[in-house]
């Protein structure tokens, strides 16, 4: 679970749409369509006919913190990592696995998983990929003082080593039936070893700070303003060979200034559209905006506050809040009611019957946006005069919209809700810092799974000691069964246990899921080839962005 920033502002009063939940399409002084649409069945566009001189790209989560894939755990980090550093799996459009740096992996023993590597790859700089250079870079998520963000991927490992010239063998603990997935996500990342050495703590902090395998060459980094990256012509990859010989990349979040960039042709396009430019863009002769499926949710994530720990204070605001009228009114169409910390877009395929009976059943046990249900539970708790406060990112228009609805209808049943904007870098801060969520009964956060396996989430959730387990709940019956489905091989045994995990950690609203969110991408009309699922977060998507004309440059 990583928090996807967004830094975007919005001139109308929060509460001026919310009273009567009514769509406010005509905001920031935006012309556009009426809402959005429900993700498409499509996975890419079309393919490009032809190349580009240079491609204007927005990232509207803000400037990545980061171009260490160890510290790459934000949105925008991890869409420009992905097209500087190959993993050792590829993620393809449909969210399946493909062949990466490794051409081929298996299990000689449950405990035991052997990689070959890919030959004939080489760095930007000339020089060979080499199994070191894989078995260094995977293993230095392990390493404490590097404190990274993909440590939980790696902690059924025993020993990454370099097996061959061309040969990475992974021991585990334990059987991981993870470990495999995420190789295709950030933790996968591969990158040259003796340079990530001698850049030490500076590996990923600016131009030149970067040195991998990719489509592109990280070739600028001007910090408040833009990162340019440049065709690697060497590329081994023909299918990702980059259609762009340049890539500008913007930093723009404000919603008005961004939708304008789009619409006047002076940005190609973005992924990850906050639900405030949806009107705006859907209908313009500019471009299309698309929805494609997503591994992203909203949820009301609680602190170790006294309010945050009570479990009736919890339920009382997971069954008051209106879900559909949130995913209409405030996500323009461009989300859809969840009930689950799962968003089902993250279940395992193999097992989607078992994952959708558990969600049923979750789904009609509400009521959810039921006042009376919701105050009767207030009643119950011994703080039910104490002022909530919840925290959003300053500026998300979103975010700050969503946490008025929220505190409108709280009103209604008696619960003060206090809310506090917090400056981008607080925020995300407070996902890590427990210093910084001070004062923070919740806070609504956002984040996306890096793989269609619950157990990406639920390692860093509702788990003694996961890292967004802000409320210290600890129940061990809920932590024996998810680390039992960890070691679970079938997907239909390992769901059972799954939806068991599930039904004890729903039961007391650990967290509250609000709704699952599309993945919203625009391109301009002289562009096309963008991956439209999740996938454009981790594999090479800016590469096969190219022209949608063969005269076009």
């Amino acid at each position: 679970m990583f928090l996807k920033r967004r830094t975007s502002s919005w001139s109308v009063p929060a509460a001026s749409c919310l009273l009567v939940l009514t769509a406010c399409s005509g905001g920031n002084g935006l012309q556009g369509g009426a809402g959005g649409a429900p993700p498409t069945t499509k996975i890419t566009t079309a393919a490009a006919k032809g190349d580009l001189d240079t491609l204007a790209w927005d990232l509207p989560a803000g400037e990545p913190s980061s171009l260490d894939y160890a510290h790459a755990g934000d949105y925008s980090s991890n869409v420009v990592v992905a097209n500087l550093c190959d993993t050792l799996v590829r993620m393809k459009a449909d969210l399946s696995l493909a062949p990466g740096l490794a051409t081929s992996w298996t299990y000689k023993d449950p405990k035991t998983l052997v990689y070959s590597i890919r030959k004939g790859v080489t760095f930007w700089d000339g020089s060979p990929l080499t199994a070191t250079d894989v078995a260094r870079s995977l293993t230095r998520n392990m390493d404490e003082k590097v404190a990274s963000n993909n440590s939980p991927n790696f902690s059924e490992v025993t020993s990454i080593e370099a097996s061959g010239p061309y040969q990475v063998t992974v021991r585990f603990k334990q059987h991981d039936e993870l470990f495999n997935k995420e190789m295709a996500a950030t933790s996968g990342t591969v990158a040259k070893a003796s340079f990530m050495e001698k850049e030490g703590s500076g590996y990923g902090k600016g131009a030149g700070s970067v040195m991998c395998t990719g489509p592109f060459r990280l070739t600028g980094w001007q910090a408040n303003s833009s990162i340019t990256l440049t065709r690697n012509a060497h590329y081994w990859d023909k299918v990702f060979r980059a259609r762009a010989a340049r890539i500008d990349i913007s930093f723009i979040s404000d919603t008005t200034n961004l939708t304008l960039g789009l619409k006047s042709g002076q940005i190609d396009g973005a992924f990850g559209l906050p639900a405030a430019a949806v009107p705006a863009l859907t209908r313009t002769p500019a471009g299309a905006l698309h929805q494609g499926s997503g591994l992203s949710s909203y949820q009301l994530g609680p602190n170790s506050t006294p309010a945050g720990k009570d479990v009736h204070i919890r339920r009382a605001l997971s069954r008051l809040v209106d879900r559909k009228a949130l995913a209409t009114a405030v996500f323009h169409s461009s989300a859809t009611p969840l009930y689950s910390f799962i968003p089902p877009t993250g279940w395992d395929p193999e097992a989607k019957e078992t994952y959708q009976k558990a969600y049923d059943v979750l789904d009609s046990a509400g009521p959810h946006g039921n006042k009376a249900a919701a105050k009767r539970e207030l009643a119950k708790s011994p703080l039910k005069d104490a002022t909530v406060t919840i925290a959003v990112q300053a500026g998300d228009a979103t975010e700050v919209t969503t946490a008025t609805l929220i505190q409108e209808q709280a009103r209604g049943i008696g619960l003060k809700v206090r809310i506090k904007q917090m400056q981008a870098l607080q925020f995300s801060t407070a996902f890590y810092d427990p210093a910084a969520r001070k004062g923070v009964d919740f806070m609504l956060v956002q984040g996306f799974l890096s793989a269609t396996d619950p157990l990406d989430y639920l390692a860093l959730g509702p788990v003694p000691g996961g890292q967004f387990n802000w409320v210290g709940w600890n129940d061990t019956t809920t932590a024996s069964l998810i680390s039992k489905a960890r070691r679970t091989a079938d997907p239909q045994a390992r769901a059972g246990l799954i939806v068991k995990a599930q039904k004890r950690y729903e039961a007391v609203a650990w967290s509250i899921p609000l709704v699952s969110i599309n993945e919203v991408t625009f391109l301009g009309s002289r562009v096309t080839g963008a991956p439209l699922t999740t996938a454009a977060i981790f594999q090479p998507s800016l590469a096969v962005i190219g022209a949608a004309t063969t005269s076009e440059k």
